[in-house]
């Protein structure tokens, strides 16, 4: 009966710190994905005009 419940709080225990990891994994991709993109600009104009744009 005892080690019932031991088994149960180690299961426990054990999911808990892999949703951590997943977690800490996620959050690592997040930020290189974030300093990635803040490197390089999406698009650099060419000319320094201001661009037209036509209404109608």
């Amino acid at each position: 009966m005892q080690t019932d419940s031991i088994e149960r709080a180690l299961a426990e225990v054990a999911a808990c710190r892999a949703l951590r990891e997943k977690q800490l994994a996620v959050r690592a991709e997040n930020r290189r994905k974030l300093e990635a993109a803040t490197v390089k600009p999406l698009y650099v104009l060419k000319h320094k005009k201001q661009l037209e744009l036509c209404l109608q």
